[in-house]
């Protein structure tokens, strides 16, 4: 597999997995919606083919949930 190939597969398991913490999290903690814009952009990223940029984003998403202390981050 290239390494464009690889990232692209990182991307989009992390995508799943970002998208499936926040399904079952966000009914919990609506606070946290405010990371959905960060998501979508980072989805906009992957389909672009921007697989580093939208890890990136993935990751800065992780921080900040992470960063507010209250619930657990994703785990991706």
């Amino acid at each position: 597999m290239t390494q464009q190939g690889q990232l692209q597969q990182q991307c989009a398991m992390a995508l799943m997995q970002l998208h499936a913490w926040l399904q079952a999290t966000l009914p919990q903690a609506p606070q946290l919606a405010e990371v959905i814009p960060l998501t979508i952009q980072a989805v906009r990223l992957y389909r672009s083919g921007q697989y580093e940029a939208c890890l990136a984003q993935v990751q800065q998403v992780v921080n900040l949930v992470g960063g507010s202390g209250q619930h657990s981050r994703p785990s991706l």
